[in-house]
């Protein structure tokens, strides 16, 4: 007789199996938490860095993505090349590196390195604000030199081919007596030079005022302001078309502010004129609601179209900005068919890109919308800066749409460093097959920097603008330009970065070009609301300029006392100088 085997059902293996499977799941959590969290720490290091070192490495290897022998390859690194350290802890450093001419980022043992020491940065120019002076014996000039890029370790030395004449002390030019001499700065194998004009001065030849002020249209005979027992001075103006002079008579020709100089026996005397315009503040601001439900937005981008685009003429990008807190500085896209009724395009939603999933206040967020059309793909695009302080880098992001509604995705256009690259309030036009941009390094001492591109992705070698404001201590901040028939015209936020109050100064400066090289003087057209209730009653931050159908648009990003950034105001009119 055969025995009847019953089979048991192996439940014991299966459940074996479903321990071990999950013991390995766990394992590797485990091992993606640490990596993280070692990874994190290396970040901590990095932002907390004062200064960076830099090293060659003996002998050629790999640089590895994480700091562990068993990680994956990331890069390769030759022999004597020369590498950034970003940060440092057990045995292993971060560094930074060239491949094919991108920069990259990955994980070495600080014994592969070799002649480690602060980072050598070299000068490439230095730029002086004149290249000439002309001044009085006595007088003490500050020189105003600098040095690009801006965080070079060269020292700056100055000199003078003759100290009996001027004499440099503590950063000034001091004029000892009439004559001439040559100042010389030099950095590095870098220099440049200042002819200095020193001459004599009749005592107590200045005018009763340092400036004056007035309305446009009016005169004011000056040489009747002026002490001088002289009867041959010699007049001149720093703008014509702005304040005219004759025979010491000025008259106010249009919007602005020029210098008047005075010359007899030797020496000379200036002051300021001021002329007023007709521009005013608007009530209140734009109805434009974020999908935070506040009107607290910043950094308007207005784009135009004739017969509409997907049924719109005003095409309107900006940033909340609330509290001035960065965790809502994203781009928003809003439209409008009369600029007084504004809504999302329909079937779209707020925001057009989120906040980062590593949002860090200060250190990780998006800022600085900037809309243009593209002509030959028939794309309505919007840029953004973002800001990376973790990875050391500002990027410019692009979206593109051809109906307003469905965007692409969002792609790196340009990569900078962080302390040595930046791109504040991008500035865009596109023309005859070339991007066209404008922007802001507040590295280079607030330079403001010029670039083309015909795919913009690869851009050409920056080129400066050099902006003159009468007011040696302002600089640019944030910028808008627009080609008309009449020019390159720009609408430039500009302050003064050394003072304790500088964002409640923020004024709005216009100038303009015919060939994107030389520009007018900057004149201020634009200024806060004095009324203690307007909601424009502190600064102006950057402000987006419009030209259509025979007038000008400007659209400008307020600041309040009470509640800081306040919302965008609308003013127009058929010139620069007259809107309301």
């Amino acid at each position: 007789m055969k025995r009847k085997v019953k089979w048991r059902k192996k439940s014991g293996v299966k459940t074996a199996a479903a321990i071990g499977c999950a013991l390995l799941i766990a394992g590797a959590v485990s091992a993606f938490a640490c990596v993280h969290f070692e990874l994190q720490s290396y970040n901590t290091i990095q932002a907390g860095s004062e200064k960076r070192e830099e090293a060659y490495i003996t002998n050629s290897e790999n640089a590895l993505d994480y700091p562990f022998y068993l990680s994956l390859y990331g890069g390769k690194l030759a022999k004597d090349q020369k590498v950034i350290i970003l940060a440092e802890k057990s045995g292993w450093v971060k560094i930074m590196y060239s491949e094919n001419g991108k920069l990259k980022t990955g994980f070495v043992k600080k014994d592969s390195l070799r002649d480690i020491g602060e980072e050598k940065i070299s000068a490439q120019s230095i730029e002086l604000d004149r290249n000439s002076i002309t001044a009085k014996a006595g007088e003490s000039i500050e020189l105003n030199a600098r040095v690009f890029p801006f965080n070079s370790t060269d020292p700056v030395q100055i000199t003078s081919s003759d100290e009996s004449v001027a004499k440099v002390q503590d950063g000034k030019i001091c004029i000892l007596k009439s004559g001439n001499a040559q100042i010389t700065v030099t950095a590095g194998k870098c220099s440049k030079t200042l002819k200095i004009t020193a001459i004599e001065t009749e005592e107590n030849f200045a005018f009763e005022e340092p400036s004056y002020t007035l309305n446009t249209g009016e005169s004011l005979d000056l040489s009747k302001k002026l002490k001088s027992k002289s009867t041959k001075v010699q007049w001149e103006t720093s703008d014509q078309k702005t304040v005219s002079v004759k025979n010491g008579i000025i008259k106010a020709e249009s919007a602005g502010a020029a210098i008047i100089t005075a010359r007899a026996n030797g020496t000379w005397a200036n002051c300021r004129i001021y002329i007023q315009n007709a521009n005013k503040n608007a009530s209140k601001p734009l109805d434009l609601k974020n999908v935070y439900g506040n009107l607290y937005n910043y950094h308007p981008s207005v784009v135009y179209f004739e017969k509409g685009f997907n049924g719109y003429k005003y095409w309107c990008a900006y940033t909340p900005y609330k509290d001035s807190e960065d965790c809502w500085e994203n781009p928003h896209i809003e439209v409008s068919n009369d600029l007084k009724t504004w809504c999302a395009p329909k079937g779209f939603s707020n925001p057009l890109e989120p906040k980062p999933e590593n949002h860090a206040p200060y250190k990780v967020y998006n800022s600085d919308t900037e809309l243009v059309y593209n002509t030959d793909t028939k794309q309505l695009e919007c840029w953004w800066r973002f800001y990376d302080k973790p990875n050391c880098r500002t990027v410019l992001r692009r979206k593109t749409t051809k109906d307003g509604v469905h965007w692409s995705k969002a792609e790196d256009m340009l990569t900078g460093e962080i302390g040595k690259c930046d791109f504040l309030s991008p500035a865009l036009i596109y023309e005859n097959g070339v991007y066209k941009m404008w922007s802001v390094d507040q590295n280079a001492g607030h330079a403001l920097d010029y670039r083309e591109s015909k795919d913009g992705k690869n851009w050409k070698k920056i080129r400066s603008i050099k902006i003159n404001y009468s007011n040696k201590k302002l600089k640019n901040w944030h910028v808008d330009v627009i080609h008309t028939a009449k020019g390159y015209e720009a609408l430039i936020s500009a302050y003064d970065p050394k003072s304790k109050e500088k964002y409640r100064h923020m004024d709005l400066y216009y100038v303009f070009s015919a060939d994107n090289i030389h520009y007018s003087d900057a004149q201020k057209i634009f200024a806060h609301s004095d009324a203690p209730n307007a909601f424009d009653n502190m600064g102006l931050y950057r402000s987006s300029l419009l030209y259509a159908n025979g007038r000008y648009y400007m659209f400008y990003s307020a600041l309040n006392k009470e509640i800081g950034p306040a919302g965008i105001g609308l003013v127009s009119g058929k010139d620069i100088y007259s809107m309301s």
